[in-house]
């Protein structure tokens, strides 16, 4: 995979582009004190991008290299899910920030039946409501919407990252686990073992595991496994 100073030097002028687009413009066009207007900014996101994965994942990266990354993904996840014996075929499952779809495919192909897919937006749910008609999507922002309904699991991923405000933070852990049952696993990443400074942007302000056990103290974290910029863990109540 090409590294990031390797993209750099391929392309300075578009690299400088980008940059200036994502860090000046996109800051004055969604940033607000403390926040961004989320549901504004992926809406734009994926509406430019559509269904392709650089409209969720690194819009500095090529498609190829984003698919690479994805699948890598797909992989651990695959692999966590079993080892946890976490069985979608169960009852009902809950997945937030669906996004393109990409984890709500894995989630159907393992047998998922009687799925609620949440996105802050709803620009892409009639081509994913298309291809997978036994999904229910629902537009919503978790950090601000309790979740309607029980549910034996919930995965949420690629998404705690992108909530900036610290209460919004909380809020959005706290409305996914009302809505779990007693002994419901939460699958959720990616979280860093430890902070790193620096790396935040308005949009985007990297999370540590601590930070999410102290929005759910009565959780605990059953396994974890390296994932992207840190792990993915899978939380149970206890």
């Amino acid at each position: 995979m090409e590294s990031k100073w390797a993209r750099i030097r391929r392309d300075p002028i578009g690299t400088a582009k980008r940059a200036w687009e994502k860090l000046v413009v996109g800051r004055r066009r969604y940033g607000k004190k403390g926040d961004y207007d989320a549901a504004r900014y992926w809406h734009d996101r994926f509406e430019k991008s559509g269904r392709s994965l650089l409209g969720a994942g690194d819009e500095g990266m090529s498609q190829t290299d984003n698919e690479r990354d994805y699948e890598i993904a797909r992989q651990t996840f695959l692999k966590l899910v079993e080892s946890n014996d976490i069985d979608f075929a169960f009852g009902r499952t809950l997945e937030v920030g669906c996004g393109t779809g990409f984890y709500t495919r894995q989630i159907v192909d393992l047998g998922a039946r009687e799925l609620v897919a949440y996105d802050i937006t709803d620009v892409l749910f009639p081509e994913l409501q298309a291809e997978l008609p036994l999904v229910e999507f629902r537009k919503a922002d978790i950090t601000e919407t309790q979740v309607d309904g029980t549910f034996d699991r919930a995965v949420m991923i690629d998404v705690l990252e992108h909530v900036v405000n610290d209460d919004r933070f909380v809020r959005a852990l706290q409305n996914v686990a009302s809505a779990l049952k007693p002994e419901a696993p939460f699958v959720v990443g990616p979280l860093a073992a430890q902070r790193v400074h620096g790396r935040d942007m308005y949009y985007l302000k990297f999370r540590v595991i601590d930070d999410a056990l102290a929005a759910l103290p009565e959780w605990k974290v059953a396994e974890q496994t390296t994932f992207r910029d840190g792990e993915l863990l899978v939380l149970r109540r206890g």
